[in-house]
């Protein structure tokens, strides 16, 4: 067995309900006076800024609303939101939402202990992440990003088109608070995009080349949970078992890729979502049996695994015939759950394959994808998800 190192992610706290006691884990059990609650319009609209504020309303803990982020934060609005926190007398933020919200709360609180713009510190950036950050406690409103496990903070980039990552240890949560109540009025769609965001996790971190013993574990966990899950609370959101289920699988997909890495999927995604605007669940979604196809090599038999955790009988397979049923299994999932299956679909055009092309490849962690991928393996892969 090759020498590994697991990196212990952020306190957990899961429960239905929990966030309740929000206020009381605030004051007594972390010792805070003032709250910043990070997150966006789309969350106050849907009732669940409500939830929040209610609880610490109830319990008189003093807190201060910040409502103005955006989906697939920029530079500019990290640090617009940073100056506003900077001058808010609080001592903690609580970032409710997805992972835009989280992401751009990793990165205020980082502005908060480091000087400068968030530009600075992003992937390539001149300066570097030193000293701990702003106590960060995250509520993800999503079954999916699994941001309040990670220690990364994706930042658009509009001037040069591009989505780069602010990533250091420090950036980690001091807390996730996952209520999965708060995701029973989550819509069918974003159910889905998300659900297979946290499946993405899970899948390219158990193939990874940094792949190890404990991050296996936990990505094959999530495999299992999702695949048995995911649709029911796709097709019946007020399902609470398959709710709380797909919130804890995220959870541990989030942890296995802070370990594990991820691979040619984000990679491809996450230059889509600077080039195009698609939105990061969607692309994941879309490119994951792809990619799995192109991947499958690397690891037959992991993928194999992954098929069987999929609920997939392999009984009688060679193990490539095993790692194709694998692909194919989250093909039929993403016909199931009616997310869009080619990139043509969602504003991917031909004359953007060069951009998108350059962006992946110079993804930090293609290096740990389990086959070694060139410029015309990610056109294939393009060519085969869009026509």
């Amino acid at each position: 067995m090759k020498e590994f190192e697991y990196k212990m992610p952020a306190k957990v706290r899961f429960g239905v309900g929990i966030t309740n006691n929000l206020g009381r884990i605030l004051r007594e059990e972390l010792g805070f006076q003032k709250a910043f609650i990070a997150t966006d319009k789309g969350i106050a609209a849907a009732g669940i800024l409500e939830k929040i504020t209610n609880s610490l309303d109830g319990d008189g803990f003093p807190y201060q609303v910040y409502d103005a982020l955006i989906p697939d934060p920029t530079i500019e609005v990290v640090d617009e939101a940073a100056d506003v926190l900077r001058n808010s007398g609080a001592d903690v933020v609580v970032a409710v939402g997805g992972g835009s919200p989280i992401d751009t709360a990793k990165a205020m609180c980082m502005l908060q202990t480091h000087e400068g713009s968030v530009r600075d510190y992003l992937f390539g950036g001149t300066k570097q992440v030193e000293r701990p950050i702003m106590p960060l406690i995250c509520v993800p409103t999503t079954a999916g990003t699994g941001s309040e496990m990670t220690a990364a903070s994706v930042i658009t980039n509009n001037q040069e088109k591009t989505k780069v990552s602010v990533t250091h240890e420090n950036l980690i949560p001091k807390m996730a608070l996952i209520d999965p109540s708060l995701h029973v009025g989550m819509p069918p769609f974003i159910t889905a995009t998300t659900g297979m965001d946290a499946l993405t996790h899970a899948v390219e971190s158990y193939v990874s080349l940094n792949a190890e013993p404990i991050s296996d574990a936990m990505g094959i966990a999530a495999i299992r949970m999702i695949g048995e899950n995911l649709r029911t609370a796709v097709s019946d959101g007020s399902n609470l078992e398959a709710r709380t289920n797909m919130a804890l699988a995220s959870t541990i997909a989030g942890a296995a890729f802070l370990n594990g890495g991820l691979g040619v999927v984000h990679g491809i995604a996450q230059t889509i979502g600077a080039v195009a605007h698609v939105a990061h669940g969607t692309a994941n979604a879309l490119l994951l049996p792809y990619c799995m196809e192109r991947n499958l090599v690397g690891n037959l038999k992991k993928f194999r695994q992954i098929a069987q955790a999929l609920g997939e009988n392999t009984d009688g397979m060679t193990d490539r015939q095993a790692a194709q049923a694998a692909a194919d299994a989250v093909f039929q999932l993403a016909r199931d759950l009616h997310v869009p299956m080619k990139l043509k679909d969602v504003g991917v055009t031909r004359e953007m394959f060069p951009e998108i092309i350059k962006g992946t490849m110079e993804y930090r962690l293609l290096a740990v994808n389990p086959c070694k991928l060139t410029e015309k393996d990610v056109e294939e892969i393009l060519l085969r998800a869009f026509e």
